[in-house]
């Protein structure tokens, strides 16, 4: 099994290969907010340090409705890009401008199906807001919480090992 972080060419990407399968290399990870980030609009515990590492590895999005209203202060915060988009197409969308091939996707909501499908990694988290029964079925991953699908992302070897066929 081949893990490795890459910075080739002044890009920063997640690199793995899944014994059996592709290598998968992340240049981008979108990440829904409400549900998937946060409780009710609160960041949950952990994520902060987790998303500073993962920032240092491949560029990171937040896409949302913003329902509570926080994505801004949350963006800010978290010194990542943030985009308002509310239907499963337009995150489909905005998974197609990164760059499907090395993007990432995790979320938990019926509109985050789309682009979880889209995209070369789709994690989906089942967090204290539920999760959406047809997200699941297009992801590759399930998580019990945002927390866990960061630390399997910043663990290639156990997500590899997650996603041999």
């Amino acid at each position: 099994m081949s893990v490795r972080w890459s910075t080739e060419d002044a890009s920063v990407s997640l690199s793995f290969d899944v014994p059996g399968a592709s290598r998968i290399e992340l240049t981008d990870l979108v990440i829904d907010v409400n549900g998937t980030l946060t409780n009710r609009g609160e960041l949950i515990a952990g994520v902060e340090p987790r998303l500073r590492r993962l920032g240092a590895l491949c560029a990171i999005h937040l896409v949302s409705a913003d329902t509570f209203g926080t994505l801004d202060r949350l963006a800010s915060a978290l010194h990542v890009t943030a985009s308002r988009v509310s239907t499963g197409e337009e995150k489909r969308a905005y998974v197609a401008r990164c760059g499907a091939a090395g993007c990432g996707v995790i979320g938990n909501g019926l509109n985050d199906a789309a682009a979880l499908g889209a995209a070369a990694l789709g994690v989906v988290v089942l967090g204290p807001e539920g999760a959406s029964p047809r997200s699941l079925l297009a992801a590759d991953l399930l998580c019990g919480s945002i927390t866990d699908a960061f630390d399997l992302l910043l663990d290639p070897r156990a997500l590899a090992a997650t996603l041999r066929p």
